[in-house]
């Protein structure tokens, strides 16, 4: 007997399809696997972290009141600034602050009404992090502290600080460190600005230019005060701070995002130049009468014919070609420009050999714009030559140069339809010189 029997099994392509479905759902379910576990993982590490923390607070709760503080710091005490501790596996970094609090219910310092002890109660803040951790989001935990006995007159004062940007905004995250070296031991605060911009520091010992505070953060300049006698001489703009007893001391720190100037050299073709020197100066001043915050700085061109300077702040600056073999016959801006907060800007400077004494006529309006296609005339003796303002191959809005120039003084006549003509003498005395012109409509 003949039995005929069909079999079918399954094809490549299916088999194929199968097992990429099967590795699919295996690692869609791994991966939730995994997200549990981090889950798992995270929420144990939070219940450490809170372990630790309600120890901390139980520690500073029963330390004696006037110990409750960090060393170095206002208030003073026993408490360490940063702790690293290892619970359960978990390694957690924890940055205390404590602060005194001026609470309005009997007043506040400089208030009204007047509160002749300020600090009323004591603030204890933990920040947590976790640095072996997955998943971890940093933690705050805030507990109060009062004292057990009555209050009694300070003889401390308050220190406000305010940090805020060029149009006036507070800048909030910003890292703040303050410093007394006339205590002893010295005062250290580091802290961070609050919503509003403010650190507030209340019960703080009085001194003479004793607090020198600089601000900063990521990203954004720094502004400070300073010693007198220091970086910014004698008489600086912003003196360290100086607290009175029962009295409120406020300062004001400006910062605001750094910005970029990239600096290009060309020749008078256009075509990039290497490697010439220049330097550039800010205008904002510390101490009086001419200190600047930005003095002044060198750099050269490398061999591509431009560098970027990065992290300036807000200013005016100018720059001057420092190349003893060229001279500057003009800029793609005027050469005293401003640079505004988070701001990348390039500037192009055409240099050409130097040939005896030089000068850049730079023309603006009343709003300190340049004027293109204005006539300036030149005039000494038998030389007379007119030239027309951004007239060159390359762009240098409102400028015209000369070289090559005898020493002396010149006439200068600068015109254009609208304006007043503009006749000034020019004494060309310096290798390089650039004069500034206004024309007013």
């Amino acid at each position: 007997m003949i039995f005929n029997i069909h079999k079918r099994g399954f094809t490549l392509v299916e088999t194929l399809v199968g097992t990429a479905v099967f590795v699919l759902v295996s690692l869609s379910a791994y991966k939730a696997f995994g997200v549990l576990m981090d889950a798992v993982s995270a929420s144990q590490a939070k219940i450490a972290a809170t372990s630790v923390v309600n120890e901390k607070f139980e520690i500073i709760r029963n330390l004696p009141y006037e110990n409750v503080g960090i060393p170095n710091s206002i208030p003073t005490g026993e408490i360490p600034r940063n702790q690293s501790i290892t619970r359960d596996g978990y390694s957690f970094d924890i940055l205390t602050t404590i602060r005194n609090i001026d609470d309005p219910f009997d007043g506040t310092i400089g208030g009204t009404p007047s509160d002749s002890s300020p600090a009323d109660y004591k603030l204890a803040d933990l920040d947590i992090t976790c640095s072996n951790c997955k998943i971890f989001p940093p933690l705050k935990f805030i507990t109060l502290v009062a004292p057990h006995s009555l209050e009694t007159a300070s003889p401390n004062g308050a220190l406000f600080i305010r940090v805020f940007d060029s149009d006036g905004l507070a800048i909030q995250g910003a890292s703040v460190n303050i410093e007394n070296t006339q205590t002893n031991p010295d005062i250290i605060i580091e802290e961070t600005t609050d919503n509003e911009g403010w650190i507030k520091i209340v019960d703080v010992p009085p001194g003479t230019n004793a607090y020198n505070i600089i601000a900063t953060k990521s990203g954004f300049s720094t502004d400070q005060t300073y010693p007198i006698g220091g970086a910014a001489g004698t008489d600086p703009i912003s003196p360290d701070a100086t607290v009175v007893v029962q009295q409120v001391t406020q300062t004001s720190l400006l910062i605001d995002r750094v910005s970029s100037l990239t600096v290009q050299t060309v020749d008078s073709s256009c075509v990039a130049l290497p490697n010439i020197d220049f330097s550039l100066t800010g205008t904002k001043i510390i101490g009086a009468p001419s200190i600047f915050k930005y003095d002044t700085h060198n750099f050269s061109t490398g061999s591509s014919g431009n560098v970027t300077i990065q992290n300036l702040e807000a200013d005016t600056y100018e720059t001057v070609l420092t190349s003893i073999s060229y001279d500057l016959s003009g800029t793609s801006f005027s050469p005293i420009f401003t640079i505004n907060p988070n701001e990348n800007k390039t500037l192009q400077m055409v240099a050409v050999p130097h040939t005896g004494m030089a000068l850049l006529v730079s023309v603006k309006d009343s709003a300190d714009l340049p004027i293109n296609g204005a006539t300036v005339q030149l005039e000494k003796g038998e030389f007379n030559e007119t030239k027309s303002t951004n007239s060159g191959p390359c762009q240098t809005p409102g400028q015209t140069f000369w070289n090559n120039l005898a020493s002396g003084p010149y006439t200068l006549t600068v015109s254009k339809i609208g304006y007043q003509t503009s006749i000034s003498t020019i004494d060309v005395l310096n290798n390089w010189q650039n004069q500034n012109i206004i024309l007013t409509p």
